[in-house]
């Protein structure tokens, strides 16, 4: 697998804020992460100065694109960078509900 092609920075992509809580202010990301994924680019979701993340904005980013792709696929291209303990927390919970669903 060849390095990291795209960054996203979550708290500069919601607009400063330091915690990302409505499923709205993940739609955009979820946006450019499945062009990327569809294009062969890793992308490397960055959360440097967020305190959190709601589980609907997890599940917008991540939830949805992991019943579109499948885990396999995602854990492959997608890479999380100064994710804190709650976010990773949180994040492998809402691929873990979509595992089930997808399944």
């Amino acid at each position: 697998m060849k390095g990291v092609d795209m960054v996203i920075n979550i708290k500069n992509e919601i607009g400063g804020f330091d915690y990302a809580g409505s499923r709205d202010s993940g739609v955009n990301i979820r946006e450019t992460l499945r062009e990327n994924l569809e294009k062969g680019i890793n992308v490397t979701l960055d959360f440097t100065g967020m305190s959190g993340i709601s589980h609907s904005f997890a599940d917008e980013i991540v939830g949805i694109v992991v019943r579109a792709y499948g885990v396999d696929f995602i854990k492959n291209k997608l890479m999380l960078n100064n994710d804190n303990a709650e976010i990773k927390s949180l994040l492998n919970l809402v691929i873990r509900e979509s595992r089930k669903i997808s399944a």
